[in-house]
Formats: structure tokens, C-alpha cells, sequence
């Protein structure tokens, strides 16, 4: 039994002698097969910064809505209290000469 050829184990064997049958994956298929792997990876992890880009956004719009709302509270309660504590008396004299 001869021993195999270093060339012989890494392609596939033939009938034809001297005949040596192009590789399996040729460039078109590592492309398809690269785009059918790359393009759905790369979407998913395009579309899930967009979507925590959006979440950061709202989060940050919530945080300042509730602010604004506190502060808003705040003068209101001022408001009123001021109102409350303010002296409504009024000064009363006679003035003008009667009968």
C-alpha cells in the first residue's frame, strides 16, 4: 500500500486521473455565506444601540419632565404661602370733615 500524497488528503479524489475538481467553497459562496452571517449580526446590533439610544433619550426627557414638575410644585407652595402670610389689614382714618 503506498502511502498517501500530502497534496492527496487535503483534496477530494477523483476517477480522473491528473484531474483536481475546484474547491468546495468557491469565493461566491465565502461571500454569501459571510453576508448571511455579517448582515443580520450587524443589524441586530445597529437596531439595539438605536433602541438604548432611544430608551436614554426618554429616560433623560422623563427626568427633566419630573424636575420641571417639582419646581413647579415648589413656587406654587410659595405662592401660597406667601399669600397666607401677607398682611391684607388695610390702615382705616377718618378723613374728611362730617356734619
Amino acid at each position: 500500500m503506498p502511502p498517501p500524497s500530502p497534496a492527496s488528503n487535503s483534496q477530494p479524489h477523483s476517477s480522473i486521473p491528473g484531474y483536481r475538481p475546484g474547491p468546495y467553497l468557491t469565493r461566491s459562496k465565502k461571500f454569501f455565506l459571510a453576508a448571511v452571517v455579517f448582515i443580520p449580526v450587524t443589524s441586530y446590533l445597529w437596531l439595539r444601540r438605536l433602541e438604548s439610544q432611544s430608551r436614554e433619550r426618554t429616560r433623560l426627557l422623563e427626568e427633566e419632565g419630573r424636575r420641571n414638575w417639582i419646581q413647579a410644585e415648589k413656587e406654587k407652595q410659595r405662592y401660597l404661602a406667601s399669600r397666607k402670610d401677607r398682611d391684607l389689614s388695610v390702615a382705616v382714618g377718618r378723613s374728611g370733615g362730617g356734619v
